[in-house]
């Protein structure tokens, strides 16, 4: 989905649907979070038995999140139809994840400090009761500092906002993506698939972030074939797309219809075999967005698209308002998770409306209008 114009430079048309579906995962994270109160809740074990638990696979979305980041960062860049440039790169990285960030990581002191009743959460589960149990000492004022910077060592990423801990892996893959998508799109179909499996098998050696590395290539290489597939995958019937389609919620589920099975594996497996089923299910997902004109025009509803909007805010700042809202309602009421629910969801939303139109827009088109006016963020290109 591209222009160009006759002896002018390529534009790539964004793809409004993929930008939906960021949206409706945002969202499923928030579902998944607001049922993890309770705990293993009847009506959450009997949603995660069906296709419908991808409503609150929280697990698969950011998976998504990431092979989507992969996907989309590439793409201007993948077929050389761009010119990449490094310090043009990370400075509009730069600018389009920390400004967000930042504000959600004040909001959410500002909520512990003033509006947070600690003494109220003993009676939620243990997974959301021990976020935000602690008090402003010097060690724990030490690990905010480390926070606004997202460093280490020693760094606690449940300290104030427990979703950070992705925004991390997006930071650090940020730094190699280049990387990837000049060794992509320099590559043949085989030597690409023989680095994706290099790639997983290096996860089996080192555990701790090692996955990323081919969850974030793979959507790399997504976007390296998408008109191939996307070819592939068009006027093949409602048959194959449905089975196409089941085949991706089958694989993004995965840790829903296999636990027992994922729980028996040895490490490294363990760790990241699940990731790697999701991510392959979230590719399809991104692949059927693409190829199916039903689903696109149903991803480009003005509702969706709002929620593809605020997704990146609302993902960050839904966990600390959730957190606040909880502890408020509580048990006090017999619809306190009803009032849970829905204050945390009108807050979040519109706060994520505010982060978007104020912070979100303006430092990325900051970051476009500084790589415009000085030639030295246009002076580092590895293509």
């Amino acid at each position: 989905m591209k222009n160009q114009i006759p002896g002018g430079p390529i534009h790539h048309a964004r793809y409004k649907q993929l930008d939906s579906l960021r949206g409706l995962a945002a969202l499923f994270v928030f579902f998944t979070h607001f049922l993890g109160l309770k705990g293993n809740l009847p009506l959450f074990y009997r949603l995660k038995l069906t296709p419908l638990g991808i409503l609150v696979n929280g697990n698969g979305a950011v998976m998504f999140f990431f092979v989507l980041s992969g996907f989309v960062l590439s793409l201007p860049f993948i077929n050389a139809e761009k010119p990449l440039k490094l310090t043009a790169f990370y400075t509009k990285r730069l600018f389009r994840l920390y400004p967000a960030f930042i504000v959600a990581i004040i909001v959410s002191i500002f909520l512990k400090l003033f509006v947070f009743d600690k003494a109220a959460m003993a009676l939620f589960t243990g997974w959301i009761e021990n976020f935000w149990n602690w008090d402003f000492d010097k060690a724990n004022i030490g690990g905010l500092l480390k926070t606004f910077l997202l460093v280490g060592p020693q760094f606690n990423i449940n300290l104030i906002d427990p979703p950070i801990w992705s925004l991390i892996i997006e930071v650090k893959m940020s730094l190699i993506l280049p990387l990837f998508i000049v060794i992509a799109s320099r590559s043949k179909p085989a030597l690409n698939i023989g680095l994706l499996v290099f790639l997983i098998w290096l996860a089996w050696q080192y555990e701790y972030d090692a996955w990323a590395l081919a969850v974030f290539y793979l959507g790399v290489l997504i976007a390296k074939y998408k008109n191939a597939i996307v070819k592939g995958m068009t006027n093949r019937g409602a048959l194959f797309m449905l089975f196409i389609s089941m085949l991706a919620i089958f694989l993004y589920n995965n840790n829903y219809e296999f636990p027992g099975f994922i729980q028996k594996l040895q490490m490294p497996f363990k760790y990241s075999l699940s990731k790697y089923l999701m991510a392959a299910g979230s590719g399809i997902l991104i692949m059927l967005a693409l190829a199916s004109k039903r689903i696109t025009h149903f991803l480009e509803h003005r509702f969706f698209a709002f929620l593809g909007d605020i997704s990146y805010s609302f993902y960050l700042i839904h966990a600390p308002i959730l957190l606040t809202m909880a502890s408020l309602f509580s048990n006090k009421y017999l619809l306190s998770p009803v009032y849970i629910f829905l204050s945390s969801f009108i807050l979040a939303v519109a706060l994520a409306y505010g982060m978007f139109i104020c912070i979100e827009r303006p430092f990325q088109q900051i970051a476009k209008q500084l790589v415009a006016k000085y030639k030295i963020l246009n002076s580092v290109g590895i293509n």
